[in-house]
């Protein structure tokens, strides 16, 4: 088993939300990474999608419209642990916390959770900056959604194989990507793409995998004629804590340049 992922998506009023990132960066966030089990913990803040195609030709996606699946996507942290057992297991250190720190996470609005475990990752270009198990990627795009009929998953899995993971392999600026699947929360489908950063003006990665189009000829439908997202999903985002530095230049790069 790879790394088991728990994302939490949730708002913050405009009024408390300096002060409750203060407190997430200062103290909640570093104890949840000193936790036993924890691999690494990630926050970030996510780039709201305009309300059409993300690619031009493209259907435009479904969002569930259902009153019971929080509407949370502004925020996202993810954290990671080695076995499931870190989130479910009776007494476990992260409930304790979410205890001890209630009256503080009340603020979070429109809370909504799953936990991932990894169907397949694929490496790609920019592995290096981020070994895997290393630590949260300076930018990411989760998306969580649901197949609308049994039979469509079929065809989902198919195109992965066939056309996205063959350019995940590829796309420029790309770390590694990760299709998930839920154990437990509203999606059961999941994809994590992990990127070195997230330009101003951008609102997906969607666009870098056109450009890295591999000739695969998909013959099936598009995804997104069959499948519905989480509200606000995909969510990409640049990593607010732990802070994102700039990658060093090594003495004979900067003489050559």
């Amino acid at each position: 088993m790879g790394e088991v992922i728990l994302a939490e998506w949730f708002d913050l009023d405009e009024g408390c939300r300096a002060e409750t990132w203060r407190w997430l960066h200062d103290v909640y966030l570093p104890a949840v990474q000193s936790a036993p089990g924890v691999c690494w913990t990630g926050h970030y803040d996510i780039v709201a999608i305009p309300d059409k195609p993300y690619i031009a030709g493209a259907p435009q996606r479904r969002e569930i419209t259902d009153p019971s699946v929080p509407s949370g996507w502004q925020n996202v942290i993810l954290t990671t642990a080695a076995s499931p057992e870190v989130f479910f297991a009776p007494d476990n250190p992260l409930d304790a916390l979410a205890g001890e720190y209630s009256d503080r996470l009340a603020a979070f609005r429109n809370v909504r959770r799953a936990v991932f475990i990894e169907e397949q990752v694929v490496n790609s270009p920019e592995q290096r900056a981020s070994p895997y198990g290393v630590g949260p990627p300076p930018a990411m795009q989760l998306g969580n959604y649901n197949a609308d009929r049994p039979e469509d998953e079929f065809e989902l899995a198919r195109w992965y194989r066939a056309e996205r993971f063959s350019r995940v392999s590829v796309t420029p600026g790309m770390i590694r990507g990760r299709k998930l699947l839920s154990i437990a929360g509203w999606p059961k489908h999941g994809v994590l793409w992990e990127f070195t950063d997230l330009p101003e003006g951008d609102s997906s990665f969607e666009h870098r995998f056109v450009a890295a189009d591999r000739n695969e000829d998909w013959r099936g439908r598009h995804v997104l004629e069959y499948v519905t997202h989480a509200p606000g999903s995909p969510h990409a985002g640049r990593r607010v804590w732990p802070p994102v530095r700039e990658r060093s230049v090594t003495p004979a790069i900067r003489e050559a340049v």
